[in-house]
């Protein structure tokens, strides 16, 4: 089941869930003669029938946001759609308005050559154009073309990277145990089980060694790294902590 089948099914479960409230508010407001007071010294008559509009209320609550993230998931599953090559999107909102776009992953680097293909030839064409000398000169894209070549050249060192390492004993223990779990997106990056942001590398030798990029910043993580990567954390000279 995708997520936005599982978000479409709550949010159904939301409506009826809705709906039987709805119902009980007004089965419990019949029970009730209508002007009838609260008499002190008796229990409240409209407590359960406050409950339940209280409950309703945390519903539809609970359904527009629900709405939300659908509405944002179908967006997703469009821009998929009309992106076959497309693995793994970046979203930032969590409704219709969210921005959706291609995540700087391995899985996408098929994606991103295609683009790249597609902007030299704009940029030619442009080009080709500023050479008549117009008025208004058209826009070219060599800086954004540089850029997306340094992305594919940094995506295709990681996914070699991943394919051609060797692990040792230790390492390889520490994968298979779940210790550590592989970034599918960016295979080069081990995260730690437990601590937050905090990644290993593997180097030429097959050891577990400390990302700069996700380094271990506080005393604690430091000890359990060490811990982990006991006795190589303690001899090797790559770790690097802030």
């Amino acid at each position: 089941m995708t997520r936005l089948e599982q978000a479409q099914g709550k949010l159904q479960r939301l409506k009826r869930e809705s709906e039987e409230m709805h119902h009980l508010i007004r089965a419990e407001h019949d029970r009730i003669p209508f002007g009838q007071p609260n008499i002190i010294g008796r229990g409240d008559i409209y407590k359960k029938v406050n409950g339940y509009h209280d409950r309703a209320i945390k519903l539809l609550k609970e359904q527009e946001k629900q709405e939300k993230r659908v509405e944002m998931l179908e967006k997703v599953e469009d821009f998929k759609e009309k992106n076959e090559l497309i693995k793994d999107v970046h979203v930032v909102g969590k409704s219709s308005y969210a921005t959706v776009g291609a995540k700087t992953s391995v899985n996408n680097i098929d994606y991103f050559k295609n683009e790249l293909k597609e902007l030299e030839k704009a940029n030619e064409k442009a080009k080709a154009y500023n050479k008549t000398k117009p008025a208004i000169k058209a826009r070219t894209y060599g800086a954004a073309i540089t850029k997306l070549k340094n992305k594919i050249a940094t995506l295709e060192q990681m996914k070699e990277a991943d394919e051609n390492k060797v692990v040792s004993d230790r390492t390889k223990e520490l994968i298979e145990s779940g210790a550590v779990t592989q970034w599918k997106k960016k295979p080069i990056f081990y995260f730690v089980k437990g601590l937050r942001k905090v990644a290993l590398e593997i180097d030429e030798n097959g050891e577990f060694f400390i990302s700069n990029y996700y380094p271990a910043c506080t005393d604690a993580d430091k000890e359990f790294i060490n811990k982990l990567l006991d006795p190589a954390a303690e001899s090797t000279k790559k770790e690097t902590f802030c």
